[in-house]
């Protein structure tokens, strides 16, 4: 039976939390998600602040409309995908303070899904510890990572911007050295 035909049926937060937790081989840090607003099931496993009329922002060419629209408070985070190869884990969050788009590969037919879950948790991981440092330090923070496709700035309350192409934290390399400066003294 289709979950949108009967709502008991549909995937709770819990479903999502144990599922990440079963295929990353660790718990989803719980500082990631909204600690005061509820996420709806969206779909597959993808949970999102977003009631079902708003567009969900899960496609390459809906990067530009998040980082413009998206209004502020929303969170997204799951798993989605269609086809055979363009499945992904989603962490989407749009604060005063940041605009965060992660669409990293996971799922498809094609992909090294157990080297994909490492990166994957490794990443959350980090940025579990990496949010709360500049959402103190930076006036504005862009990060944007789509299926290997990355982009970064951060606007910090000195005048200081760190900006580049390329993620900003790999599980293989750490964080990237354009960020020495904000995190000396974390």
């Amino acid at each position: 039976m289709d979950p949108a035909a009967d709502p008991s049926m549909e995937p709770t937060l819990e479903t999502l939390l144990t599922f990440y937790a079963e295929r990353m081989g660790g718990p989803l840090p719980s500082t990631l998600l909204p600690p005061d607003q509820p996420l709806h099931w969206q779909g597959q496993t993808l949970f999102s602040t977003a009631q079902t009329a708003e567009p969900p922002y899960l496609l390459q060419s809906t990067i530009d409309a998040f980082l413009s629209g998206a209004p502020l408070g929303h969170c997204s985070v799951g798993f989605w995908g269609h086809g055979m190869n363009s499945h992904a884990f989603y962490y989407q969050r749009r604060e005063p303070w940041c605009s965060l788009f992660l669409r990293l590969a996971y799922g498809g037919f094609y992909d090294d899904n157990e080297r994909a879950a490492l990166q994957i948790r490794a990443t959350m991981e980090w940025f579990a510890g990496f949010l709360p440092i500049v959402s103190e330090r930076a006036r504005h923070c862009i990060v944007v990572d789509s299926m290997g496709d990355a982009i970064f700035r951060i606007a910090l309350h000195n005048g200081e911007v760190i900006e580049g192409d390329g993620p900003l934290f790999t599980p293989e390399g750490g964080p990237t050295d354009a960020l020495k400066s904000l995190l000396e003294g974390a």
